[in-house]
């Protein structure tokens, strides 16, 4: 019994000191317009960028190391090959590294939007099956606001489906209207956000029919994040989850290292978590 207690409290220790355990350092790449070696933050740095750094190793109680990189492509170079930790990238320097890299924040500007799924659906019986199929076709929208017009046609968009790609726009007063629209075939698809379709398909009891089951969805995705802050993928989760929450109220939280931490992104409200391809305009 004694040494089954002996050999319990081994695997514990090893437990706490392995994947899972968050890294003594946390090397931050900084976009200097020059590479150099990591080192800690000098004296000489502007206040915001010093505030930055020192509520990241305040919070996550480790040593917060500033690495020099001439840009985002070197950075994300950097980042899959184990050199920095956290960096921020955008699209094109994600790309040749986003099967070992992941993005986990991105910045909501003051008066934008959310960055919610928007769904493309046709009627089950539709012969589209992808997006590409619907070009040239007719699409219904589920109202005018921001988050019914602008959030979809800038997802749309951004995967090579403007308006010029349809043959024609409707729009209706809502999510509601628009559905039945598709249902009369007075539309060849929908688009809604998110919340959107889940109220109208949500399914109240396993005993009640689908409300949307004469329905069918062609994709699911979200608006590309023009930069995001990036993490390789072998992170331990615990500081993974643990630096979104610390960047998320940092605008309320420590006012100068927010305004520093996004200069990139104009008029920045707040950090949002952000899932893995982020940066990628998922089809």
């Amino acid at each position: 019994m004694k040494r089954l207690r002996v050999a319990l409290l081994a695997l514990s220790c090893l437990a706490a000191t392995g994947a899972g355990a968050p890294s003594p350092t946390l090397r931050v790449a900084a976009l200097t317009g020059a590479s150099g070696a990591c080192a800690a933050p000098a004296a000489a740095l502007p206040a915001g960028e010093r505030a930055y750094y020192a509520h990241l190793a305040k919070r996550l109680d480790v040593t917060v190391l500033r690495c020099p990189v001439t840009d985002a492509t070197a950075a994300a170079k950097a980042l899959a090959a184990n050199e920095i930790d956290l960096a921020v990238l955008d699209p094109a320097a994600f790309a040749p590294v986003q099967a070992t890299t992941r993005a986990i924040l991105t910045v909501r500007s003051q008066g934008g939007l959310n960055r919610i799924p928007v769904v493309l659906g046709v009627k089950a019986t539709s012969p589209f099956k992808t997006m590409a199929d619907l070009r040239g076709k007719s699409l219904v929208f589920g109202g005018s606001t921001p988050a019914a017009m602008s959030l979809p046609k800038l997802a749309l968009s951004q995967r090579d489906a403007p308006a010029a790609f349809w043959g024609r726009e409707l729009v209706a007063v809502d999510g509601d209207a628009a559905v039945s629209d598709l249902r009369a075939n007075k539309a060849d698809a929908v688009v809604l956000h998110a919340a959107a379709w889940q109220r109208l398909c949500f399914q109240k009891s396993p005993k009640e029919a689908a409300p949307c089951a004469d329905l069918r969805i062609i994709t699911k995705i979200r608006p590309q994040a023009d930069r995001a802050i990036v993490v390789r993928r072998d992170i331990a989760d615990e500081t993974r989850y643990r630096l979104i929450g610390i960047h998320m109220p940092l605008h309320l939280e420590n006012a100068a290292a927010f305004a520093w931490a996004t200069s990139w992104s104009p008029k920045a409200a707040e950090f949002q978590p952000a899932e893995p391809l982020a940066l990628v305009a998922t089809r």
